[in-house]
């Protein structure tokens, strides 16, 4: 957990230091902790879910949509903070990135028929 919290601070110093901009990027590590719960599926309905129960904010249904769907996000700086952060990324001098979508298993039947 002490990964996430270097992290996340990392991320946050690129948000403005308005007070908008402090509210975004404390929003924004909670937004990122919630796609990291587990049993949280990535939709947003989901997310904001996980916001009100597992972190107490109380948010606005709208308001937090808006924040989603923002275009103030500051993700021309944010995407290279991600990217540096990532010790050795390169194997053989190419990045590969896996990205998992898995929540729950969809192939336990054809797995059973295959054995």
């Amino acid at each position: 957990m002490f990964i996430l919290h270097d992290i996340f601070k990392l991320l946050q110093n690129e948000f403005s230091s308005s007070k908008l901009g402090n509210l975004r990027s404390k929003w924004f590590a909670y937004v990122l902790l919630s796609f990291i719960i587990p049993f949280t599926s990535s939709m947003s309905s989901n997310i904001l879910r996980c916001l009100q129960t597992f972190f107490g904010i109380n948010i606005n249904k709208r308001r937090f949509y808006t924040f989603m769907a923002s275009n103030k996000l500051p993700w021309d700086k944010l995407w290279p903070k991600i990217w540096s952060s990532i010790p050795e990324p390169f194997t053989d001098d190419r990045l590969i990135v896996a990205l998992d979508d898995f929540i729950c298993r969809r192939t336990s039947s054809i797995q059973s028929q295959i054995i």
